[in-house]
């Protein structure tokens, strides 16, 4: 059992979490792709951490439209992983500067552009972690579906480990063998396991009998699965997990503690809520139960 501090009526639940040594203000951060620029504003009272949208080698144009769809408790995207490159992202990187420590997300097609892309960002000094988006169902031309196995897993991060040798590594995996990847991906040297990525989807148009979209679910629709994730994989690893999927209450976010997360990302969720209500939820559930945040983590 958790032992409960004594509550104490006026006084803020502590909210601090240590993640890879890091010390995060609160557990919560945006998932890679949820966040514009034009929405940083606050973002330093909501979030311990920055994550900005997964950027590749080079400048990738997307998917053609349409690129989202709503459905039953969720959406459906496609994005395709439109980015500028690395190059320019760099460029850009103080955009994201808002105070918190920064992640940012990579994606490449072999091992060598996922290994090259880290060796770039261990020397940049406003880069904190980087995560290694291994799986992302919205691109159909090849890219990240290497990375289905628990090998080509451990080849990445291996490879990322030693490019990227003092900074945190983070792995973001799907729910298609998450417990055979999330152990081959902390055997190669991943210090945090990022879980779980969108579930492949198909959006059908019935009155012109024709697919209208392949993509990604996300949404509450999916937060039962990447809840069974976290669970699993948390009990078989040493590592850090830091839980994402149809997060969007404050009670949302204590689940994935609960179940043996870390930290907690926001994604589709703050596209029709305010993370700051999330995080007041959660600051109301900690106080009702005379908690700190950091006394979730695994605690069921």
């Amino acid at each position: 059992m958790v032992a409960r501090p004594e509550k104490t009526a006026g006084v803020a639940p502590d909210l601090a979490v240590k993640l890879c040594g890091l010390s995060l203000a609160t557990p919560l951060m945006p998932a890679a792709g949820t966040l514009a620029k034009e929405a940083l504003d606050g973002a330093k009272e909501v979030y311990g951490a920055m994550v900005p949208k997964t950027v590749t080698p080079g400048p990738r144009a997307g998917n053609p439209p349409p690129r989202v769809a709503e459905v039953p408790s969720g959406m459906v995207n496609s994005i395709g992983l439109q980015n500028p490159g690395l190059e320019r992202f760099l460029k850009d990187l103080h955009v994201w500067d808002v105070g918190l420590p920064l992640f940012v997300s990579v994606a490449a097609d072999t091992v060598a552009e996922f290994a090259a892309m880290c060796e770039r960002l261990a020397s940049d000094t406003k880069v904190t972690a980087v995560e290694l988006n291994l799986s992302c169902p919205n691109v159909e031309h090849g890219g990240l579906q290497f990375c289905a196995g628990p090998g080509t897993v451990s080849d990445v991060v291996a490879a990322c480990r030693e490019a990227l040798p003092e900074k945190p590594l983070f792995a973001k995996l799907t729910n298609e063998g998450v417990v055979a990847n999330a152990v081959a991906a902390e055997g190669a040297g991943a210090d945090a396991l990022t879980l779980i990525n969108t579930i492949p989807a198909l959006v059908v148009d019935a009155r012109e009998r024709k697919v209208f979209m392949r993509g990604g679910l996300s949404g509450p629709a999916i937060k039962p699965v990447a809840l069974r994730m976290v669970y699993e994989v948390s009990r078989v690893v040493e590592t850090p997990v830091v839980g994402v999927g149809g997060v969007s209450s404050g009670e949302d976010v204590a689940e994935f503690m609960l179940a043996g997360a870390t930290a907690v990302q926001v994604g589709a969720g703050s596209f029709v809520r305010e993370p700051r209500e999330m995080l007041d939820e959660f600051v109301a559930y900690l106080r009702e139960n005379g908690l700190r945040a950091r006394e979730l983590t695994g605690s069921i």
